[in-house]
């Protein structure tokens, strides 16, 4: 028996696929899996961190964006990764494999707190353009944000959950115009979980979308901008 030392034939580019990646196999279909691997591949050894637009992504494996980003949500909703993406699929987001899915040793802790932060201030961005919204973003609001950070909860998902709950407040207003405008971040908790576990296709929030922007803009028309109390005049929305 041969008992010499292996030796690798391209000895970089290389990476360490053990109990992590096995455990990601039971989870993930084909190509979220595939997708798993191409992020561990080029992530970043001291992060875990890959830094990619989805475009780029989609190009890298052959892919539509669409379906990229159906990969992504499934790993994010197995709790293997986190990513934070805008909306314009062109613009560098990024994905990071959770520590319990990445076998390397994270030692470049200030870069998860820029992403942290990112991900807080995209948050802060999504409250700020709701008319309906009233909220200085205080330090609980930051403190919660983050709690969603370390769980991993998906930052579309905490997008779908502003949106909705911003239209049932509007449909409040019109039935009861006494009611507070929406004040702290907390008020979409109870929405965030409701659609856990739920699967709505993307048509239904470009639905929900248009509905919520027709909404703003007849209020705002009915409104002055000095105007502090938006709970008059609803009935048409």
């Amino acid at each position: 028996m041969n008992t010499a030392p292996l030796t690798l034939k391209t000895p970089r580019g290389w990476f360490a696929a053990g109990v992590e990646v096995d455990r990601a196999l039971t989870l993930l279909s084909d190509g979220a899996f595939k997708l798993f691997l191409y992020v561990c591949l080029n992530a970043r050894r001291d992060t875990g961190v890959l830094a990619i637009t989805q475009t780029d992504l989609a190009l890298s494996l052959n892919k539509a964006r669409k379906t990229i980003r159906d990969y992504v949500n499934e790993m994010e909703n197995a709790g293997i990764c986190r990513s934070h993406y805008g909306r314009n699929p062109n613009v560098r987001g990024t994905i990071e494999i959770v520590d319990s899915y990445w076998p390397y040793q994270k030692t470049v802790e200030p870069l998860l707190d820029d992403a942290a932060a990112a991900f807080v201030s995209e948050i802060r961005k999504l409250l700020q353009a709701r008319a309906c919204v009233q909220s200085s973003f205080s330090t609980a609001d930051e403190i919660l944000a983050r709690e969603w950070y370390q769980r991993g909860v998906p930052l579309s998902r905490i997008e779908q959950a502003i949106l909705l709950g911003c239209i049932r407040k509007y449909v409040s207003w019109r039935n009861n115009p006494s009611q507070a405008p929406i004040a702290t971040l907390r008020y979409f908790v109870p929405v965030l979980q409701e659609l856990e576990g739920q699967q709505i296709g993307d048509d239904y929030w470009d639905y929900l979308r248009h509905r919520l922007s027709r909404m703003e803009k007849l209020w705002i028309q009915r409104h002055p901008p000095r105007t502090e109390d938006p709970r008059q005049d609803m009935g048409q929305l």
